[in-house]
Formats: structure tokens, sequence, C-alpha cells
């Protein structure tokens, strides 16, 4: 028994080296990530962290093994760089779940200096379990703002390794949290605390890996995105419609076949460039119109498709002519002249299942058609024959 004791024994210097090593292991895969994508904003301050940390840690262990002359001096030195590394890790994580949080950065950056003001003036930093208590209290509260950003963004972009990154953010806060209560209340021992970063070290192996997760789930969506969307106008395109279309076409749903009216006309007189002017600004201008829960996407040419889920017959009616009167709203700018665009519409309200979603657009686009040949700018609404009738 006692020798299965002993092999549970760690030894803590040995265990800061390693602490730090995971540090430097993940200081080196967040850097070759960066290095790949740049446009990641945070993840150079995660690597500074983890990097800052890592020294610090050698520092502390070294420190631990009495092997460094001046340790009055080396206790200030990697006092600073723990708690300023995970004011660095905290800037990082938050920038990377999301940039609204880069507003607190200058905020955050005080705290070290404040830290080391404090232990210049109480003279703290001198006292070995002092010193720990308030690394420990800094790492436990900045880990905690992490996981709360991470948590808080889940929804804004609703990716399955955020939340896990949030789990273990969270372990790693508690497990420093209870290293703190040990310290304070002297129930610490040296094999606690080994044991204690020994987890560390899995939870910042966790943490490299789902921040590298995170960052492979954001660029697999940002492809599908782009795949969906339409360049020139930025609305979807038709994958991006028959990918959203509920599976079945159920009735109490809308389709509208928006034409912009004489396109060819504003290509002929003002390029193509003024061509994409004035698709981008009709759709635009539609989007604007929209509920949340509607859908538009190009269809092809000048033609603009959108499905109102969930609406009346009226209700389908009096959007349909809102969006019209939204765009004739609009003067665009083309070569210094004001120019009017106007729309005509198709709309075809889904009365009850039996149909394909190609046969209610076919619907909506001959509807489309007649309001073309009606005069333009108007909407017209395909009248669906009585049950004898289809029959």
């Amino acid at each position: 028994m006692s020798n299965s004791i002993s092999m549970l024994m760690l030894d803590l210097p040995t265990v800061l080296f390693l602490y730090s090593t995971s540090l430097i292991a993940g200081t080196c895969a967040v850097l070759n990530a960066w290095r790949h994508q740049r446009n990641e904003t945070g993840l150079g301050r995660i690597a500074l962290a983890l990097a800052v940390l890592a020294v610090g840690g050698v520092l502390a262990g070294l420190s631990e093994l009495e092997l460094l002359p001046w340790p009055f001096l080396w206790r200030y030195v990697h006092f600073v760089l723990g708690v300023g590394g995970y004011a660095a890790l905290w800037s990082g994580l938050a920038e990377l779940s999301s940039p609204r949080w880069r507003a607190w950065r200058l905020r955050v950056a005080l705290v070290p200096l404040l830290w080391l003001l404090v232990g210049m003036f109480t003279g703290f930093i001198a006292h070995n379990e002092q010193r720990a208590a308030v690394f420990h209290f800094n790492a436990f509260s900045f880990l905690l703002a992490a996981a709360f950003c991470m948590w808080h963004d889940r929804r804004a972009e609703p990716l399955a390794s955020r939340l896990l990154l949030s789990l273990t953010l969270l372990v790693s806060a508690l497990l420093y949290g209870s290293e703190c209560y040990w310290i304070v209340s002297s129930a610490w021992s040296r094999q606690l605390l080994s044991w204690a970063f020994f987890a560390q070290i899995i939870c910042n192996f966790t943490l490299v890996l789902l921040v590298l997760t995170i960052l492979s789930e954001r660029s697999a969506v940002r492809l599908r995105q782009a795949s969906e969307r339409d360049e020139l106008t930025g609305v979807g395109n038709r994958r991006y419609l028959f990918a959203r279309l509920p599976a079945q076409a159920e009735a109490g749903n809308a389709i509208i076949m928006a034409d912009v009216d004489h396109f060819k006309r504003v290509n002929d007189c003002f390029g193509h460039l003024g061509g994409d002017r004035v698709l981008a600004v009709a759709a635009q201008a539609l989007q604007a119109t929209l509920r949340e829960q509607d859908l538009i996407a190009r269809f092809g040419g000048e033609e603009f498709v959108i499905f109102l889920a969930q609406v009346s017959q009226a209700e389908a009616r009096s959007l349909a002519e809102r969006l019209r009167l939204q765009l004739a709203a609009q003067e665009i700018d083309l070569a210094g002249e004001k120019c009017k665009v106007t729309v005509s519409i198709g709309l075809v309200w889904l009365d009850g299942p039996g149909r394909s979603w190609d046969e209610w657009l076919n619907l909506a686009d001959a509807a489309c058609y007649q309001a073309k040949q009606q005069g333009r700018n108007r909407v017209c609404e395909h009248a669906l024959p009585e049950d004898g009738e289809r029959a």
C-alpha cells in the first residue's frame, strides 16, 4: 500500500516544469494557427499570454528549487508575469469570442499594474503564501470572466466547441479558486498544489485544443456562408434559399418573385457597374422591409425570390405592396444622375400542400410576368383555381 501511495506522490517543482511545458506547447500551436489566420483577432494575445505564463512558471519552478540569484527580485518578476499573463489570456479569449469585448482591453491591462503597486506598498509579494493567494485569485477571476464571455456569445455564434471551451475555462477557474481557498485557510500542502497544477496541465491542453477547434468550425461556417451568398448583393443565392425552405410546401406561407423593371435599359445607359449598383440597392431595400423569419435570395439576373413564413393572405398582400413602395422610394446615384428604380412583384399564397416548391415558384414567376405585362411597378397575385377547377 505504501508503494502505491508513493507512486501517486507528485513533486511540485517537476509539476511546475510540466505546467510550463504545456503552456509552451500551447503557445506554439496558437502561433501556428495565427500564422495561417491573421484575420482572427485575439489569437496573438492568447499566444503571448501562454508564453508569458510559461516563462513565469519556469521562473517560479526555479525559485522553488532556490536556483535563482536575488530571489527577492525574481519573486516580483514571476508574480507580474503570472497576473499579467492571465489578464492577457482573458483579453485574447474574449476578443476571439466577440469584438464587443475589445473596449475592456485597456481596463484589464491596468490590473497587473495595480497588483504590483499594492505589492510594493504592502510587501505581500515577499511572502510566499500571500503572493500565491493573490496569483490564484487573479487567475480564478480572469478565467471565470473568459468562461462568461464564451458562454455569453453562444447565441450570436452557436458553435459546439464554444460551450466546451466555456466549461473548460470554468473548471480551470474553479481549480484556481480552490487553491486560493486552501492557501488562505492554511489547508494547503505541496501535494495538494501539485495535483491541482497537474489538473491545470490537462486544462491547458484542452483549452488550446478547443481554441483551434473554434477556428476550424468558424472557417467551415464562413465557407458554407460564402457558398450560399450572392457576392454582388449580399443576400442569399439559390442554394441558400432551397437549403432553408421547409421540407414540404405547407399552407400559410407565401412566395414573392420580384423583378427589377427596365434593368436592361439601366445596363445599356450606365454599364454593368451601374446595373450592379441598382441590384445591390434593390436587395438592401427589399431585405430591410422583411421580417426576421422571412428569406430573400437572388434567383438570377435581376430577379429576387422572397419566402414569407407563417403569413395570412392579407398580410402577404400588404407586405408585397410595402416592398414595392420601399424600392420605388429609393433614389440611386448613377454617374451623377438620380435614378428611380421600380420592381414588378408576383405573389402566390400557399393554400395547401400538394405542390412542390418548383411549382409554387413557377406560379409566382407567372404572376410577376403578369405584373410586367400590366405596366410594371405593381403587385399581381396568382389566382389559385377552385378545387373543382384544379382537379
